[in-house]
């Protein structure tokens, strides 16, 4: 790739915030104030804290692997081509299903304007709208997530400073929870659906300049920015709320509308829609390059899925990922859905975790297998049969394939 098509530092930087800061410190803060009340607040550090080890494990796979493919790559040269196979297709569903869940989340969001708003038929024209988008290569998408991603920092810190001045200390009291440490568990798991992207960025290596060095370092930045967010954005949101805040599905847009009235709640919703946008536009553009990539990559992945139009966009990669995303769409709802992305992104911590072992990379490697398994025991009983099911028929295609490629 030519040089001045490579990613620059601050590029690869709005791409990774754009990537991670979507709905889940917006929709799913009630949830985990629920769970671990004040003690929602230790969650989030300690899930960034977690991601920020689990990246270290990307990064260190990086130096080795420069190339695109993240998580397939380091598992098809750990373990071989099933287990690259079940990874790197994992990876392109926890990107689809990210898709989903964010256009669910956006839905959930314009509801706040509009309670009547028929979500399914428009939360399945905007994904059939933007696979149209992405037919005709990745340059508008580009434009619009630039476009998100300025509009992103600007929301939050409207929010910031102009509600931090009205918390009230009283409202941090509620140490206690009803769920106990299974409670706080399901906060913490909950709270890695806030950092859904990071693992994008090495699929991307290639388009990067100097991807050695410049992707371990902004996976550390970018991590390290949006814990930040997410804990000024909580805890702004508990001090305005308090005890009350469970009872809403977009927390920091009533705090937002408490403090500056009628106005707030319309002019906050369009921030934080247009925040999930970011993340549904660069899911959009992830998809697709995930899936070409295995069929270039695979053998087990027809490479006709990787066959690219006249714009440069692999139109059957685009095609599966959108008619998959408008199925998961369909069928599961907002909090469902951000449990499977986060299932599907234990697949990969955990392999990643095993070939960090494998490459003599000891310490981290041991605590992103320990921390990947602390995450699978926070999730519910759907969550958990439905991503096993997932892997199971996947399993099933793989032979299905080895055995007719056989005949």
């Amino acid at each position: 790739m030519k040089n001045d098509k490579l990613m620059s530092p601050f590029a690869v930087f709005l791409l990774g915030i754009n990537s991670i800061i979507g709905s889940g410190i917006f929709l799913l803060a009630g949830k985990i104030y629920k769970d671990a009340g004040t003690l929602s607040l230790l969650a989030i550090i300690l899930a960034s804290l977690s991601i920020l080890v689990i990246s270290f494990s990307y990064a260190n796979m990086a130096r080795i692997y420069p190339e695109n493919g993240g998580a397939f790559v380091y598992a098809k040269d750990t373990f071989g081509l099933f287990a690259g196979y079940i990874v790197g297709m994992g990876v392109w569903i926890q990107s689809t299903v990210t898709l989903a869940a964010e256009v669910a989340a956006l839905m959930t969001a314009g509801q706040m304007l509009d309670n009547k708003l028929p979500v399914k038929e428009l939360g399945l024209g905007l994904i059939l709208a933007l696979g149209l988008v992405s037919y005709f290569g990745s340059g508008i998408i580009s434009k619009l997530d630039n476009l998100t991603s300025i509009v992103k920092i600007a929301i939050v810190l409207l929010f910031v400073f102009g509600t931090i001045w009205f918390t009230h200390k009283v409202n941090f009291s509620n140490v206690a929870f009803t769920g106990g440490i299974n409670g706080f568990l399901a906060a913490y798991g909950a709270v890695f659906f806030f950092f859904p992207g990071f693992a994008f960025l090495p699929v991307n290596a290639e388009k990067m300049r100097n991807p050695r060095r410049t992707l371990p370092i902004m996976l550390v930045a970018v991590i390290l920015t949006c814990m930040g967010v997410y804990v000024a954005i909580h805890a702004i949101t508990i001090g305005v709320l308090g005890s009350t805040l469970p009872n809403y599905a977009v927390p920091a847009a009533i705090a937002f509308e408490k403090l500056f009235g009628n106005l707030g709640l319309p002019v906050i919703i369009v921030g934080i829609c247009i925040s999930i946008l970011g993340v549904i536009i660069t899911a959009t553009f992830n998809a697709p390059v995930i899936l070409a990539s295995l069929a270039k990559d695979h053998e087990d992945v027809p490479s006709i899925v990787a066959q690219e139009n006249k714009f440069g966009a692999a139109t059957l990669a685009i095609l599966l990922t959108i008619f998959t995303a408008a199925i998961l769409f369909s069928i599961g709802n907002f909090v469902f859905l951000s449990g499977l992305t986060v299932f599907m992104s234990f697949v990969q911590y955990l392999s990643t975790g095993i070939s960090n072992i494998k490459e003599k990379f000891f310490k981290v490697g041991l605590a992103t297998i320990l921390l990947s398994i602390i995450l699978l025991f926070s999730f519910n009983l759907q969550v958990l049969e439905f991503g096993f099911g997932i892997l199971i028929i996947l399993s099933f295609i793989y032979f299905v394939i080895k055995l007719l490629q056989a005949i």
